[in-house]
């Protein structure tokens, strides 16, 4: 078959055609109801608790007594319960709207949210390109059709943990989620993606020094990225590695 034609699957149901699944995940702190993102119905606890820290809600996974799921009509609803004053403070800072793509900050009702959780690293070494290099080969062989993966790894270059959505924010946030619960500290991020400032803010806050995506980040992202000191890269799809900022 030629490029100048089409395989027709026009009436291939849905379930065949092997594409990612992607339902409207609600989040809610107790009965307050924070935000919805369309993720991967997959590992959700993890993504709760690494959302739920990103956002700056909870400071630590002990924060969540425990953690729900109920299915609703059209997707899942993940329940934390917290205390008190993290629901009040979830009722005050909810999402603007009651739906938002896999999108990082979209719907933060100002500007110094987005910003929130920014601080400077300590300062740290990039790690060896043979190591980024062995992590491209693992992001390679293991990659799935339209989903992102985040892989995490300790300073050593060893596998930690591994975050996969349909959306690389949550794919992030799921790593970051399992790191909080396994207590497993990351060293080094490496993102499917490009690099945005919604995934820079995400590293930072959860202390993450070397963040590395397949293509360029945003200007907006490099800029933050050296303000926070933290060892951003470009890997430009395996061709190359361009240090964009560093501790």
């Amino acid at each position: 078959m030629s490029l100048s034609e089409y395989e027709d699957a026009t009436k291939t149901p849905g379930e065949q055609l092997n594409g990612p699944p992607e339902l409207p995940i609600t989040l809610s702190f107790n009965e307050t109801a924070y935000a919805s993102v369309l993720a991967t119905p997959e590992a959700l606890e993890h993504w709760a608790i690494g959302f739920a820290f990103s956002e700056g809600m909870i400071t630590r996974a002990s924060q969540v007594s425990e953690i729900t799921t109920d299915r609703l009509r059209h997707g899942v609803r993940v329940r934390l319960n917290v205390a008190a004053h993290i629901e009040r403070l979830a009722g005050e800072r909810r999402r603007v709207t009651s739906a938002s793509s896999s999108c990082g900050r979209c719907g933060s009702a100002e500007e110094a949210q987005m910003m929130e959780g920014l601080q400077r690293l300590p300062a740290s070494t990039p790690p060896p390109p043979a190591q980024l290099e062995r992590a491209l080969e693992q992001l390679s062989s293991e990659g799935q059709p339209g989903l992102h993966m985040a892989l995490g790894f300790d300073g050593d270059g060893q596998r930690l943990g591994t975050g996969v959505d349909i959306g690389r924010h949550n794919a992030l946030d799921k790593l970051i989620g399992a790191s909080l619960v396994e207590d497993r500290p990351l060293s080094m991020v490496l993102l499917s993606s490009r690099c945005s400032l919604e995934l820079v803010q995400k590293a930072v806050r959860a202390g993450i020094p070397t963040l590395a995506t397949l293509s360029h980040p945003s200007t907006l992202a490099v800029d933050i990225a050296r303000l926070c000191a933290l060892n951003l890269i470009c890997c430009h799809r395996g061709r190359r590695l361009t240090l964009l900022s560093s501790g």
